[in-house]
């Protein structure tokens, strides 16, 4: 963006006609703006890149500093434009805007901004200023300050750091001198629940961002169904400044009595009473699509790690933790970077930007990893979600067949869901360097699972690693046609996985873990498992004999019984791999109620004395 001097840019939107008299970025240096050193102690505005922890702001911005190299200070600087000229407008209103930014642990720096026929600083200091604001909390904000009173008048524009000291810094960038509207909002953001149960409320949350004068007090917000409008007018609880945002709730909730697939429209019409002259902005439409029932829901974490990363031993840790603390609702894949146990599809697809690193169902992605995942598995293991998951496995040799299933409670065209699976090892280790775990917490005074207790780097010899992604089943996106276009309510979709082993893998500490993804968001929207593939959930052809385990009725509504020989011990797991019955001596043909069961796919796991365990599939409807 480019100095305009002395020139009008008109910006068009809709029907509405915004001018922008001046603006300047700073990303080339001053720009013909003059520094005064007012107090000459040899300090005063400079430009500095800020935009590593600003990326908005650009490659330059104006900066004055009050603490620098261990120093306290006291400004007093001074910097003035070149000539604005505003004699040619013919708006009703002219408005500086610009961003500025304070230390947010030290954001109480002072400035003025002044407005003036003269460039000289004496008569610029002696003038009275526009505007004057000590900084209370600090971080980027966005100002707005009426200057139509000089409209007509050729002026300098002039910001004054000065009157405290001891705080750190401020900057100043994005000063333009323009006309806004008096009524220009945006509808910038829409929250709701993708998925709901019938007959039960669920808030829209919008969020209003305010582009013009006047202050808003209240917006008038409407959402429709395809069938009707909802349209409420919500006051503010506190006016709405220029380049402010607000979140609302609509006080009409969304419910559904029957299992359907909307497409809600959600608009404001008005801000307090007066309709915005440019209105593509002010409507944003979303899904939302009701289930019969819910379905138990885990929550996937994929950590991004590596052997070299001397911070990793904290994801280790969180991953460890997390299982132990939440083992029916939380499954954790470790994806590995730069080291041996590298599975490349994954870590290119998952696309870390730092490590420790995870995302979060897929849907969270690059949140930072600290020794606790509680807060993201507490928020999304509660999600209402449209299908119940089951795999069951069986090995010969090397060749793993996976059986994945859906039930799915809703109804719904045009989806685009596929099953995938993910192949993970515990326990391994290796005797290359590469297994040479970086340990930056060593002689930590800070706990962190005992890894302040071990040198830097941890032997091969002496680390294990779990959760290790191993293989890809049906790629990082799924596979596409696994799942029908057109889903009904009830409706059981499956889909079989086949993939040989590597002979490296250690089978037996080998588990399977299903995921159902949403592909057009790239979400995991649930998952199942892990499950053993040698295990009580696997089916092993060398272990289980299936003709002889027989259950019935199945499909049931009301009891099942399980036709055997003797007493055997019992387990019956849901689709999230969660035990819902175990008993031990059940006798031949004993009568087990079903009645109340959620209804989809379970695995029955039957074991009778001095065999292995048998399974089957049972369906509750």
């Amino acid at each position: 963006m480019k100095k305009i001097l002395f020139m009008a840019c008109i910006l068009m939107f809709g029907i509405h006609q915004s001018q922008t008299y001046y603006s300047q970025n700073f990303n080339t240096g001053l720009n013909g703006w003059t520094s005064t050193d007012l107090d000459g102690d040899g300090k005063q505005w400079a430009t500095i890149n800020a935009s590593n922890g600003f990326p908005s702001l650009g490659a330059g911005s104006l900066i004055s500093y009050s603490y620098q190299n261990n120093v306290a200070l006291t400004p007093n600087n001074l910097i003035t434009s070149p000539l604005i000229d505003l004699s040619t407008v013919t708006a009703s209103n002219v408005y500086l805007t610009y961003a500025q930014v304070t230390h947010a642990g030290y954001p109480e720096d002072k400035y003025s901004i002044y407005v003036t026929a003269s460039n000289a600083a004496g008569t610029i200091t002696a003038s009275t200023p526009v505007y004057t604001e000590t900084v209370a909390v600090g971080g980027l904000q966005y100002r707005s300050i009426n200057l139509s009173s000089f409209i007509g008048q050729q002026v300098y524009l002039s910001f004054r750091h000065y009157d405290c000291t001891d705080q750190y810094y401020l900057l100043i960038d994005e000063v333009q001198i323009k006309t806004i509207p008096n009524n220009d909002f945006t509808l910038k953001n829409v929250s709701l629940n993708r998925y709901g149960l019938i007959n039960t409320d669920y808030s829209i949350k919008a969020t209003v961002k305010n582009n013009g004068a006047q202050s808003i007090n209240n917006v008038t917000l409407n959402w429709n169904d395809g069938i009707a409008d909802h349209i409420s007018t919500i006051p503010l609880a506190s006016p709405l400044g220029f380049e402010q945002e607000v979140t609302i709730t609509h006080p009409v909730a969304v419910n559904f009595a029957s299992v359907t697939e909307k497409k809600l429209n959600i608009s404001i019409s008005q801000v307090n009473g007066t309709s915005d002259s440019s209105p593509a902005d002010n409507t944003l439409a979303t899904k939302f699509t009701t289930v019969s029932q819910n379905s138990p829901k885990k929550v996937v974490i994929e950590e991004g790690t590596g052997t070299w990363c001397g911070y990793c031993p904290r994801g280790a840790v969180a991953m460890e933790n997390a299982t132990n603390s939440f083992p029916n609702d939380f499954i954790g894949i470790a994806v590995h970077n730069g080291d041996p146990m590298q599975v490349d599809e994954y870590d290119t697809n998952a696309n870390f930007s730092g490590f420790p690193g995870m995302n979060v169902d897929r849907s969270l992605l690059n949140e930072g990893v600290s020794v606790s995942f509680a807060s993201f598995i507490n928020e999304r293991k509660t999600l209402i979600i449209p299908a119940a998951l089951n795999a069951t496995t069986a090995l010969a040799g090397q060749a793993l067949t996976l059986n994945a299933s859906a039930v799915f409670r809703s109804n719904i065209t045009n989806a685009n869901f596929r099953f995938a699976a993910v192949l993970i090892e515990n326990d391994v280790k290796g005797t290359a360097a590469g297994y040479n775990q970086v340990n930056y917490y060593a002689g930590s005074t800070t706990p962190m699972g005992g890894y302040e207790n071990k040198p830097n780097p941890v032997p091969a010899a002496d680390m294990v690693y779990n959760h290790v992604g191993r293989m890809l089943l049906g790629g990082y996106a799924g596979q596409a046609g696994s799942i029908p276009a057109t889903i009904t309510d009830g409706q059981t979709v499956n889909y079989t996985f086949t993939a040989n082993i590597p002979t490296a893998y250690n089978i037996s500490k080998m588990k399977a873990i299903l995921l159902l993804i949403d592909a057009t968001t790239g979400e995991i929207v649930n998952a199942a498992g892990p499950f053993a593939i040698t295990g009580t959930l696997g089916v092993h052809d060398e272990k289980t004999d299936a003709d002889d385990l027989v259950i019935y009725p199945n499909p049931s509504r009301d009891f099942i019984k399980i036709q055997t020989k003797g007493k055997v011990d019992l387990k019956i797991f849901d689709a999230s791999g969660r035990v819902v019955l175990e008993k031990s001596g059940v006798e031949p043909d004993t009568s087990i109620s079903v009645q109340d069961w959620v209804k989809g796919a379970y695995i029955v796991s039957v074991k009778e004395k001095g065999s292995e365990p048998i399974t089957k599939k049972l369906i509750i409807k």
